[in-house]
This record gives structure tokens, C-alpha cells and sequence, in this order.
């Protein structure tokens, strides 16, 4: 079945598709600015300088067609409402991990995903309800289950 732009049905492009209701949870404690105004997005000790994909349209194309990611950079995904969310690689032409975020800022999971080279692409799921991604080049997110991520915004 053929959805809007003669896409699959249910698919975002390079990007994410939300399935099933929405959990609720509460949101993290008085965080330093807006999610969607982030510029910096910390692991651990680890951060990363970042673009927004706040909007669907942002969310949609992710990196899908970049050439690469520079080190030390990344994409912040702040989705619509906490959920079990997929993401694919289709137009991607690099790999990268993606770290699934809960809307505490607990990191969920961390997993690498290649590019995706034929069609079908396969959807990759959150493994819990999340409220944010971070993606990253490949082989550059920490592994620890119990990392916690924060973001900091640009001064107004």
C-alpha cells in the first residue's frame, strides 16, 4: 500500500515512524533549555555539537543523503511524544549509531546501523517508549546501558 508522495505506508524516509500509543512518562527535571533548542548533546563525559530535527519535515530527512558526519557532531531527534519509534537508513551513505533516549534522559540502548543498499530497508525499533535519538558516526556513542545524556542551547 502507497502513502503520502507514493511512499509505503507508515514510512518516514530516512527517518522516523512512531507506532503504537504513547507511554506516560514524566519529562526531566527542570532540564537547562528546551530539547528542540539544543546545540550540544552530552553522554557521560562524552558531547557531541549537534543539529535539531524537531519538526516532522527535520525528522523525516535526517541525514538521509549527507556524505558523512564529522567527528564530534551529530543529530538530535526530538520526537513528537514518548513512544516505541523506528528509524531507517534508506538514502543514508554512511553508517552511524543511534542512541535511544527515554524522556528522563536515560540512554535505552545504543545500536549501529549501516546504510541501507536495497529495498525493503528494515526499521530499527526503540527497545522502550523514548522522547529523543542522538545519532552519531559510527563506533563513536558509549556502550554503557546506564548512561544518562543532557543537552545544553546556545545563549540567547
Amino acid at each position: 500500500m502507497k502513502g503520502l508522495l507514493g511512499r509505503p505506508a507508515g514510512y518516514a524516509a530516512g527517518g522516523v515512524i512512531l507506532l503504537g500509543a504513547a507511554a506516560a512518562v514524566p519529562s526531566l527535571a527542570a532540564p537547562a533549555c528546551a530539547p528542540e533548542r539544543a546545540t550540544a548533546v552530552r553522554i557521560g563525559a562524552r558531547e557531541w555539537r549537534v543539529e535539531t530535527a524537531a519538526t516532522p519535515a527535520q525528522r523525516e530527512r535526517g541525514l538521509s543523503g549527507r556524505p558523512g558526519l564529522p567527528a564530534g557532531r551529530g543529530m538530535w531527534f526530538v520526537l513528537s511524544e514518548p513512544g516505541i519509534h523506528g528509524f531507517w537508513m534508506r538514502d543514508m551513505r554512511f553508517a552511524i549509531d543511534l542512541a535511544w533516549i527515554t524522556p528522563q534522559g536515560r540512554v535505552a540502548g545504543v545500536e549501529t546501523l549501516p546504510p541501507c543498499t536495497a529495498a525493503p530497508c528494515p526499521i530499527h525499533y526503540a527497545p522502550e517508549p523514548v522522547a529523543y535519538v542522538l545519532e552519531a558516526a559510527a563506533g563513536t556513542l558509549p556502550r554503557d546501558e546506564d548512561g544518562q545524556a543532557s543537552w545544553d542551547c546556545a545563549p540567547d
